[in-house]
């Protein structure tokens, strides 16, 4: 009996294991199960998916893109690590180092400045083209002129308030280590020795996000950001979303490049949008596929917002 006995222990254990097998099999393959009907179960995202891949295959240059959910979390990145220069977007960055710095009691956004003939450059703007001596206003002024009009005499004179080596640690506080601040508005000659203003979508989008959540400085400073972010400007981005929903945005032209990154505040759906080229062959083209992807995005978007779980439009 005793040479007998463990035969039906070894059946019991063999039949546990079995059984486990069978479960975790069982298991797994209900998952994969529901995971193929919640993406059968949602067509229209993959159709977005879809013409944002089509939108950069079809385009000569490069082309990046970084957009997020910021109700669901979804995300759909193309080429999201890639570096692209920032031209004028890279101003956002200033700004939020300009918050944080005032927050910590270097200076108060009230302070009145006097414009120096130093600081005066070409390009966007209209510091450059006012007279001598006669501009005295606050830092928050110049920050507005900076963001809205794009003033590049206005971000060189908050770029040496600032520091450009301070804007570049506190990007890397916020996780956008490949986001530097390499040189001041219109420095050509820094440009050419490679030293320029650079980014990628999928940080771009990381920082905004942290803007929205208020989790860049405190809430109070993010909302004062996004004020001056969202007042009314033309561009690239702008033009794929209605007038009447809100857009915190700033875009950025330089040679061969263009680029439009924000947050579409579109009622009930709000969402991130970062769009960047390089390497145009005619740089019209730039805005043309902001604008396109934009205005994807933005009908996407909607109408999710705006339909049942059926696809029914539902009248708000």
């Amino acid at each position: 009996m005793n040479s007998t006995t463990p035969y039906p222990a070894f059946r019991a254990t063999r039949s546990i294991r079995f059984t486990m097998v069978h479960v975790v099999c069982s298991v797994v393959l209900l998952n994969l199960i529901a995971t193929s009907l919640s993406a059968s179960q949602d067509p229209l995202k993959s159709k977005f998916g879809g013409k944002l891949k089509s939108v950069v295959e079809a385009s000569d240059a490069i082309v990046g893109i970084a957009i997020k959910d910021l109700n669901s979390g979804d995300e759909f990145v193309l080429n999201g690590d890639e570096i692209f220069p920032q031209a004028s977007s890279i101003k956002i960055h200033i700004l939020s180092e300009l918050y944080r710095q005032a927050e910590a009691g270097k200076f108060r956004l009230s302070d009145i400045r006097s414009l120096p003939r130093s600081a005066k450059v070409g390009g966007s703007g209209v510091l450059a083209e006012l007279g001598e001596n006669s501009v005295s206003m606050s830092i928050r002024d110049y920050a507005v002129l900076m963001i809205v009009l794009s003033d590049n005499t206005a971000t060189n004179l908050l770029i040496d308030l600032v520091g450009m080596e301070n804007v570049n640690k506190h990007l890397q506080v916020l996780g956008a280590t490949k986001t530097k601040l390499q040189r001041v508005m219109m420095d050509v000659k820094a440009a050419a020795a490679g030293r320029e203003n650079i980014g990628t979508p999928r940080e771009v989008m990381t920082v905004l996000e942290k803007l929205y959540r208020g989790e860049i400085v405190n809430k109070k400073a993010c909302d004062d950001m996004l004020s001056i972010l969202r007042k009314p400007k033309e561009g690239a981005l702008r033009a794929g979303v209605p007038g009447a929903v809100g857009v915190a945005n700033k875009e950025g032209e330089v040679e061969g490049t263009r680029c439009d990154v924000g947050i579409v505040y579109l009622p009930d759906s709000p969402y991130i949008i970062c769009v960047m080229t390089k390497l145009l062959l005619n740089d019209a083209d730039g805005p043309k596929i902001i604008t396109e992807v934009s205005r994807t995005a933005y009908q996407y978007f909607e109408r999710k917002a705006n339909s049942n779980q059926y696809g029914r439009r539902i009248p708000k």
